[in-house]
């Protein structure tokens, strides 16, 4: 074993004396070669979103680095987006001139990316990356015809864990098929969580089986106004799993208090409000088993025919 040479105390050294300290090599007599960044630019990995420099919430984008001795120790980070992996197979296999980078989105907005020497910790480029809010597109039908589209722009700063858990529903098809099962007349309508058809009966249906409850993001400064849209859940706080309702009226009494938990508030219904107004207002008949009394179930059911994320 070669015999390590004793430690000595070294002056601070500034970035350029340590770039000089790269470039000459350390350790060994060894030649060490910095890397260098040429140009950067970030594209969608998957099928959504288009264009340079922009991504779309929950999907993977991909970043490309051109430079020098970019195989010598270099790595990307960022906090807005996850699972950061340097891509080593065709036909983005990385090299010494061009290395390749994909992560997840999980935020909306402007996300930076920093790609840093590990060692030294220097920043060679920064990335901009635009991500607009995420949104979801429900279409609605009633057996017969459809109702139409319902848009909901989701709100991932300030409800990142129930953003994530509604889009990881819609992105696995969780809710086609799934009816708005309680119309609860200038209060809410609620779905998400019974496969079609439903018809009353004497004893409550079984919901379909869902992912772990989430915990409940009730403080995040939404409210629970006209139209916008939060999650169900039990009188246990950290429960809702994949049940939403939309707000018809301001509902202020479903907002946290410093004595109650309230309901977390996650999106906006941005389009398609007429479609909302016209399933509160299609036939519904009472279910005792399942519902409060003045609640009822729309017959013919309303179910979503199709649920994809769109933006």
């Amino acid at each position: 074993m070669t015999a390590l040479p004793v430690r000595r105390s070294l002056p601070l050294l500034t970035l350029v004396s340590l770039a000089a300290l790269f470039s000459a090599g350390c350790g060994g007599g060894e030649e060490s070669v910095v890397p260098t960044v040429s140009s950067t630019s970030v594209q969608p990995a998957g099928t959504l979103g288009s264009g340079q420099g922009t991504g779309t919430y929950g999907q993977k984008i991909r970043l490309t680095v051109n430079g020098s001795a970019l195989d010598n120790g270099i790595t990307v980070l960022s906090n807005s987006c996850s699972g950061m992996t340097r891509l080593t197979a065709a036909p983005f296999e990385s090299n010494a001139s061009t290395a390749y980078y994909e992560c997840t989105v999980n935020s909306a907005g402007t996300v930076t990316l920093g790609v840093l020497r590990d060692i030294s910790g220097f920043v060679m480029a920064t990335v901009p990356v635009t991500v607009p809010a995420p949104q979801v597109t429900l279409t609605v039908g009633n057996g017969s015809s459809s109702l139409g589209n319902v848009v909901i722009t989701l709100n991932p700063a300030q409800a990142p864990v129930t953003v994530r858990n509604f889009m990881d529903y819609v992105n696995s098809g969780f809710y086609v098929g799934t009816v708005f099962h309680r119309n609860s007349p200038d209060f809410v309508i609620q779905g998400g969580g019974y496969a079609g058809p439903l018809t009353p009966g004497a004893t409550a249906p079984t919901p379909k089986t869902t992912n772990a409850a989430i915990v409940l993001e009730d403080n995040a400064g939404l409210s629970n106004l006209r139209w916008t849209v939060a999650m169900a859940r039990t009188n246990a706080p950290n429960s809702a799993t994949s049940q939403f309702f939309v707000n018809m009226v301001d509902n202020p009494t479903l907002n946290r208090t410093p004595t109650t938990r309230g309901f977390a508030v996650f999106g906006t219904v941005t389009a398609g409000t007429e479609v909302v107004t016209a399933m509160t207002s299609a036939p519904c008949v009472a279910f005792p088993a399942l519902l409060p009394s003045g609640d009822c179930l729309p017959q013919p059911n309303l179910v979503v025919t199709a649920a994809a994320q769109t933006r």
